[in-house]
């Protein structure tokens, strides 16, 4: 029952299992199946972690995050970014946010070099791209963070913009190799999706007393979707509470500078500066 006193009846209640034996949820308490299925995850990883395992690994993209329990079950993933709709700055909003920056601060954020989506980004710098000329390290140890923003700031008087709207969560495996594609000696690490909760529940403690929908997949076409998707969300996310009001990536390609490779590819006598 909810704080006001009012509950809907347990008649609306229903758990499925589909035929490839994934469960999907009606009713009251939707977030449940989603805690509860990763955890079995976590509990699955530790008896047969897959092969080169870097550890269990969960993605998601909500309108808000607030319920308790599913972020202490995200802090015990080995690499996490959950990205939220950007919060407003009223008192509520500023109390909203500093309940959760302790687990924004957690050190099991996510490797951007697992994704070759994000491999040529870095920090802004002055407000810019990074660039990146000859004898420049190329970005290989960012980390972005477990919580993250996207979008606009809403304004006080709730006029329209554009949010993040998605309930989804994916799970997976970070993994390792020692050889590229080339079969190279190289320190490679990848992301391997395994199974994709979608719904219409936010991630919020307040979810649990609605009538809502929820359900497992491991489709390979809706795994690979689901993580093109929130590795996009990623590369396009903010901190907790950025400055702007407007939708500022944090994270931008580098800037190569092509002048300075042309007159190092010249004073070394490697060919054409110009080719």
């Amino acid at each position: 029952m909810n704080q006001d006193g009012l509950e809907f009846p347990a008649t609306f209640d229903q758990e499925f299992v589909r035929q490839d034996g994934q469960r999907g949820y009606f009713g009251r308490n939707v977030l449940k199946g989603l805690v509860d299925g990763m955890e079995g995850f976590l509990a699955e990883k530790r008896r047969t972690p897959g092969f080169r395992s870097m550890g269990p690994v969960a993605l998601g993209g909500f309108l808000w995050l607030d319920d308790p329990e599913l972020a202490g079950c995200l802090a015990r993933f080995a690499h996490t970014c959950v990205v939220v709709s950007k919060q407003g700055r009223s008192k509520r909003d500023l109390e909203k946010l500093g309940r959760l920056q302790p687990f924004a601060d957690g050190d099991n954020g996510m490797l951007a070099r697992a994704f070759a989506e994000l491999t040529d980004l870095d920090r802004r710098e002055n407000g810019r791209a990074k660039v990146v000329g000859p004898g420049s390290p190329m970005p290989d140890d960012v980390v972005i963070p477990p919580l993250r923003t996207i979008g606009f700031r809403r304004p006080p008087k709730k006029d329209m913009v554009p949010f993040l709207h998605t309930k989804i969560m994916l799970l997976g495996e970070m993994w390792w190799h020692d050889e590229d594609g080339l079969g190279g000696v190289a320190d490679v690490i990848g992301f391997r999706p395994e199974r994709l909760w979608v719904g219409s529940a936010n991630a919020t403690e307040r979810s649990r007393y609605n009538l809502e929908f929820g359900m497992w997949l491991d489709d390979p076409q809706a795994l690979e979707a689901a993580q093109t998707f929130l590795v996009q969300l990623m590369a396009h996310s903010e901190a907790l509470d950025p400055d702007s009001d407007l939708f500022q990536p944090e994270l931008l390609p580098v800037d190569f500078d092509d002048e300075a490779f042309a007159e190092y590819v010249a004073e070394h006598g490697w060919g054409d500066p110009d080719a």
